[in-house]
């Protein structure tokens, strides 16, 4: 570890390399490939070798996630129900120009040997992560110059062993590699991307930034994510989810960060991270891979994050509410659904901050972001402003459903700490509260306790409390054990079946309001149908808008 005392001195170290404007091309994969674009062009002088990708998806629809365009790139992944290469001819009838695969599909040979599909296989030595471009022949010469004959895609071979998910995670290095762009990544077990989103915000400030679109976190979204990266971007916030022992060495290797942010350790993926303490470990890895002139931002409020300074040769900045956080919090204020005020204290200066987000638990990552705008020289107006503009995306919305019905939509995912988030967000609102829990997924042997912890926390926080999904039964249980009357919980066995079963709910006939309903659940559980369903049955009721208004923004 290499503390940090002078944290403004630092900011020079974040400089940016200036290149001509680039865009990842065709061209670039070609070279990738350990190919010449001069072989390319020798093909067909017509070929579009100059087109740059508009889009880099496994998809290969125009809806996919992300979306197959004009000008796509494809990477045929092989799934466990799915094998891309089916699709590839897909890909191809909805924009794509060209492909990643480790076998040519068989309704595409034809194509191949008429010419109209030109073949480019990977040299396998050139899959080392090194900028270089190495010369070679390109497949299918001679071809026809004119006619039906001339090349229409490409398809790009990697050997089988190799597959085309490590292809496509080596090319994100390339390519990252290529551009040198400082690389902010941030990681832990919970607030990730509402700490992503601050910290682009606050970057934006100063900088073009480059942001993780959604929560593209894992082993395909990081390298799609980079693949997005042009020359144009002079920083990029990058957001890191791992699932399992062993992912955070390779998903640093690609994202190759210069800083890096951990939120909070907590219970996640337990069925193969196993316990907390392997979540620790296996997070705190990321600090490891920083270089001696990184910066790890870690969370001062939380013992498992702040132990990490030991575990990295980079600066340190912590940030927090503790006394001894270089960037921290203090007069801290929760007011409702305007979100939180505080005090943002740094090296003796002060500022007002109100910052527009639901719930005290969201003020973990409006410290980061401001820690890492200050390490990356954006201004004090720059860094408040930016944390006082509402995100697009807020985790948790309010939204009117009728004149007396509040939903607090916070169905994004769940965890036992983010649960007991919301319920601290419920617990400050006037009139009935009532919790709506689905199971929390990928929780392992933890599952029970997990479930149990948060029956536990409603005590003082909800007056009512439906709970769906088989796990869930856990929350039923914990919550009658802690003195809830047992006719205030309700369970129900599906999502789908939550609101249907509350309009017979003798606990709410002819219960006034105001009501707030707070929805929450892992997202296999889909509770984003019980806010719809909650809206089409109480807000109608009710004489609710038509549609409900966001009161976060």
């Amino acid at each position: 570890m290499k503390p940090a005392e002078d944290i403004n001195d630092l900011a020079s170290d974040v400089g940016v390399l200036t290149v001509r404007p680039r865009m990842f091309g065709l061209d670039d994969l070609v070279s990738w490939a350990g190919n010449s674009v001069e072989a390319l062009r020798s093909v067909s002088s017509m070929f579009r070798v100059d087109a740059r990708f508009q889009s880099v998806s496994m998809s290969s629809r125009t809806d996919g996630h992300p979306p197959m365009g004009p000008n796509g790139l494809f990477i045929a992944i092989r799934g466990t129900h799915r094998d891309g290469h089916d699709f590839v001819a897909d890909a191809f009838a909805n924009g794509a120009i060209a492909a990643l695969v480790d076998h040519i599909p068989a309704n595409l040979e034809k194509h191949v040997s008429d010419g109209r599909i030109v073949v480019i296989s990977a040299n396998p030595d050139r899959l080392d992560h090194k900028v270089r471009r190495v010369g070679s022949e390109v497949a299918n010469l001679p071809l026809s110059q004119d006619g039906p004959d001339l090349p229409e895609h490409v398809l790009i071979l990697v050997d089988r062993e190799t597959g085309t998910m490590t292809a496509l995670q080596d090319l994100a290095i390339w390519w990252r590699q290529s551009l040198s762009t400082p690389i902010v990544a941030i990681a832990g077990s919970v607030g990730k991307t509402t700490t992503k989103d601050l910290v682009a915000a606050v970057l934006g400030s100063r900088y073009h930034v480059l942001g993780t679109a959604g929560n593209f976190n894992n082993e395909l979204g990081l390298p799609f994510s980079l693949l997005r990266l042009t020359s144009e971007h002079t920083i990029a916030a990058l957001e890191i989810g791992i699932s399992a022992i062993g992912e955070m060495v390779r998903f640093a290797e690609i994202a190759g960060p210069t800083m890096a942010v951990i939120t909070r350790i907590d219970a996640e993926h337990l069925h193969q991270l196993n316990d907390i303490d392997t979540v620790e470990l296996e997070e705190g890895r990321l600090v490891e891979a920083l270089p001696a002139d990184g910066h790890a931002f870690l969370n001062a409020d939380d013992p498992r994050v702040a132990r990490m300074a030991s575990r990295t040769v980079a600066n340190v900045v912590t940030f927090g509410e503790a006394g001894d956080a270089m960037v921290r919090a203090t007069d801290v204020e929760v007011v409702g659904l305007e979100g939180t005020h505080f005090t943002l204290v740094y090296q003796g200066h002060h500022r007002r901050v109100r910052l527009p987000l639901i719930g005290r638990h969201f003020l973990t990552g409006a410290l980061a972001a401001a820690s890492v705008g200050f390490v990356a020289g954006c201004s004090w107006e720059g860094i408040v402003e930016s944390l006082e503009q509402p995100l697009e995306a807020p985790r948790i919305r309010a939204l009117a459903i009728s004149t007396q019905i509040m939903v607090l939509d916070d169905t994004y995912n769940a965890s036992p700490a983010s649960c007991i988030a919301a319920l601290d967000v419920l617990a400050a609102q006037p009139g009935l509260r009532i919790a709506v829990l689905g199971d929390m997924f990928e929780l392992g042997d933890f599952e029970a306790e997990a479930h149990r912890i948060v029956g536990e926390a409603l005590k003082g926080r909800a007056d009512l409390l439906v709970a769906t999904g088989s796990a869930a039964t856990g929350i039923s249980r914990e919550a009658a054990r802690n003195g809830m009357d047992q006719s205030a919980i309700l369970h129900v066995a599906a999502s789908q079946d939550v609101v249907p079963a509350m309009t017979s709910w003798n606990c709410l006939a002819g219960r006034s309001g105001p009501w707030t309903v707070l929805v929450k659940g892992s997202r296999g559980m889909r509770m984003e149908r019980v806010v719809a369903m909650l809206q089409q049955a109480f807000g109608a009721a009710s004489n609710s808008i038509s549609s409900a208004s966001s009161i976060a923004g």
